[in-house]
């Protein structure tokens, strides 16, 4: 088995799934190399078209209703990035542009989004680059987080390190084995990954501690200049205009925190206040995942199942958003028979907790591992419960421990390999990756 790097290692992602040498390699050396194209819960895929095409700018489909939901094609921006873009275009504000899921930003990717109907009136004045927009139809509620099914993945290795022969032997593996359903690096930050570590002291509501760690704590892949301003910025956490200067435009929040923390030093948690609330509660979504990274990694230590569950385990409804207090089933001796037949039937999958402060703890085997990993981080569940600030208020949820791509396919040509699958929502296409390549993960971003 391949050792695991530290940089993985400190994101909870502690085993691999399938044993023996990946074939190394590089991903994304292009946009096209990488393509991610949306599975609406109809199970339409939303297919990447030519860039040619003109922009969807009639109007709209259908009898006119609340809302206008279109088909977005995007390259080298992030789903923030265009939801930004296109309400800044529209003249109404960014949380007013809505999407399913989000999406990588260095990938070619379509997606749906909705804007308010009469938001709509405006598409043919719209000056979009590299977003494409396409048939808007009306509808009578916009798209939420979780509308969707999946996505389905088209993705060109580049650089493999073994023969093709070899390459097609480690995908049929990855065909008939469970992969541990990590949350991937892109959670965390793929060049600097702290986003879980700001929100670990946000849980702990330690605000100097969090700004310290998104502020001051430096990164081999940053310009030497943004490291040395980092460096410098770690005595006092209060910056000075060139200090400021150095952090580049797009880390608008890092910079917005700064010139509050010029202004008014040690008023860390109104610093926070300057961050956009979605971005705070992604924060505490990072360490909710690492902490499910660390419990799976357990789990497939102690070499429990990934896939059926055993007494005191939980399973959860498949295409189903599960906040932690709805559609779980737990798994007493009395239903274990039940339990395992759901999941056998492809209905149901075995889940373990995104903690929070209503996370259940029934006596278990999972529930044992999962205070004890809570204990070494310092963390009671309840320090989830903000009320002061909440967008760092989290109950907790649910994740699939295993996930299995479907729909599979492979072709290999000299020092590259394409392949093609679909997961659902909420896994991580470069996991997949990850067990293929099996090299540092800096070569999958």
């Amino acid at each position: 088995m391949e050792s695991i790097a530290e940089f993985e290692k400190s994101m909870g992602m502690e085993s691999y799934s399938i044993s023996g040498s990946g074939i190394g390699g590089k991903l994304k050396t292009r946009f096209e190399d990488f393509v991610v194209e949306e599975i609406r819960p109809n199970g339409e895929i939303l297919e990447v078209i030519d860039w040619n095409t003109e922009q969807a700018n009639l109007p709209p489909l259908g009898k006119k209703k609340k809302f206008v939901s279109f088909t977005v094609q995007k390259m080298g921006l992030s789903t923030m990035d265009v939801s930004e873009i296109i309400a800044s275009e529209l003249g109404i504000p960014q949380h007013l542009v809505t999407y399913a899921g989000l999406k990588d930003k260095r990938a070619i990717t379509t997606q749906i989004m909705s804007i308010p109907r009469g938001a709509s009136r405006r598409l043919d004045q719209v000056n979009l680059v590299h977003i494409l927009m396409r048939n808007p139809v009306y509808t009578s509620r916009p798209v939420q987080v979780g509308d969707l099914w999946g996505n389905r993945f088209t993705i060109l290795l580049a650089n493999i390190e073994t023969s093709c022969e070899a390459a097609y032997s480690v995908v049929e593996k990855i065909k008939n084995h469970p992969l541990l359903n990590y949350f991937g690096v892109q959670r965390f930050g793929v060049t600097r990954p702290v986003t879980h570590l700001v929100g670990k002291w946000l849980v702990k509501k330690d605000y100097e501690q969090a700004a310290r760690v998104l502020l001051t704590q430096t990164s081999p892949y940053e310009p030497e200049g943004l490291t040395e301003a980092r460096t410098d910025l770690a005595d006092s956490l209060v910056p000075s205009p060139s200090t400021i200067d150095e952090f580049p435009e797009d880390l608008r929040y890092e910079r917005d925190m700064l010139h509050y923390l010029a202004k008014n030093p040690n008023d860390y948690q109104a610093a926070f206040s300057k961050v956009p609330s979605r971005v705070l509660t992604f924060f505490i979504h990072s360490f909710q995942s690492y902490l499910f990274n660390r419990l799976i990694s357990m789990r497939a230590r102690k070499g429990l199942d990934l896939e059926m569950p055993q007494l005191g385990d939980f399973i959860i409804q498949l295409d189903e958003t599960h906040s932690g207090r709805d559609s779980w089933l737990y798994t007493t001796q009395k239903n274990l028979a039940s339990r395992v037949e759901s999941v056998a039937a492809g209905c149901f999958g075995l889940a373990a907790p995104l903690p929070g402060y209503a996370t259940k703890t029934p006596s278990s085997v999972q529930t044992e591992m999962l205070l004890q990993i809570l204990k070494e981080e310092g963390i009671h569940l309840l320090d989830f419960k903000n009320r002061e600030m909440r967008a760092l208020d989290s109950s907790g949820g649910f994740h699939l421990v295993s996930i299995r791509p479907q729909a599979l396919e492979a072709s290999c040509s000299g020092s590259e390999l394409r392949l093609r699958f679909r997961l659902r929502k909420g896994s991580y296409a470069t996991v997949i990756l990850r067990e293929i390549m099996k090299n540092h993960p800096i070569n999958r971003v």
